[in-house]
């Protein structure tokens, strides 16, 4: 029943939206024929900068594949994290793209809509190599952590860890800052995403560093879109779906992570 249901969304995906769907999505777009997404560039491997100046990542590639299949054009606009879901709200943005993870308090929002996973991810810690006193979240207490501001992994660490474990924090427009600061010793840790910091030390862009294995929670990401479009969230949700099943997700994993997605995990 399942290969028949995976088959079946397969082919109305491959002849496209209904043209009634896509008039309803397209009618409530913040630019004619044009999906508007609002990106930080400093989420690397979700979205980054190049030295051309020019956005890629795993969220890139994904909104270019929405943007596809959707028959629209995808125009990026580069914000601060912090700015990114005010800026959706207000309807600056049709959609976010930029690793924004999955809360309960995201997930109720009626100021956006906020998508099934897309990934899965978890909270962890990442330290200089040389702090071998770090080995696991039970040590971080006394440290002075840092975190993406507007993100979620600070206010995790604060809810898992016992009070008052730390009581000293700084907050950064980007991990791009994030980790700059972690290599300069203005802070202890990085609380920040698993998958991430293990892309830029494979690749040669953070060094120094170790990202641990022990997780806080195990967390899932999406994209968020804009409330006055429910037929936007809905197609593009419709797609997710058949992106998990048929390892369109998968294949865009291993080439920004190098990682196989435990989707049993996802919640």
């Amino acid at each position: 029943m399942g290969i028949v249901r995976t088959a079946l969304l397969a082919l109305i995906a491959a002849f496209g939206v209904s043209a009634a769907s896509a008039q309803d999505y397209k009618a409530a777009l913040v630019a004619a024929d044009t999906i508007t997404v609002g990106t930080s560039g400093s989420a690397p491997p979700f979205s980054m900068t190049n030295a051309a100046g020019e956005l890629e990542g795993f969220d890139i590639d994904v909104v270019n594949l929405i943007a596809k299949q959707l028959g629209l054009t995808a125009k990026f606009e580069k914000l601060d994290f912090a700015g990114l879901l005010p800026g959706l709200g207000a309807g600056r943005f049709d959609l976010i793209a930029s690793g924004v993870t999955r809360t309960p308090e995201r997930l109720a929002s009626k100021d956006f809509f906020l998508l099934s996973p897309y990934i899965v991810n978890g909270a962890a810690v990442t330290r200089r190599e040389a702090d071998t006193d770090i080995a696991s979240w039970k040590d971080v207490c006394g440290k002075t952590m840092g975190a993406v501001r507007g993100g979620t992994f600070q206010k995790v660490a604060k809810e898992k860890l016992p009070a008052d474990c730390v009581t000293k924090s700084r907050e950064y427009p980007g991990a791009t800052e994030l980790f700059l600061d972690l290599e300069n010793r203005r802070i202890d840790f990085a609380a920040h995403d698993f998958l991430g910091p293990k892309y830029l030390a494979k690749s040669g862009k953070l060094t120094g560093t170790v990202t641990l294995d022990d997780l806080l929670a195990t967390i899932t990401q999406s994209v968020a879109v804009n409330n006055k479009n429910k037929p936007l969230a809905d197609a593009i949700d419709a797609q997710f779906e058949i992106w998990r099943k048929d390892g369109t997700l998968q294949g865009l994993a291993d080439k920004w992570f190098g990682a196989s997605i435990d989707w049993s995990k996802a919640q």
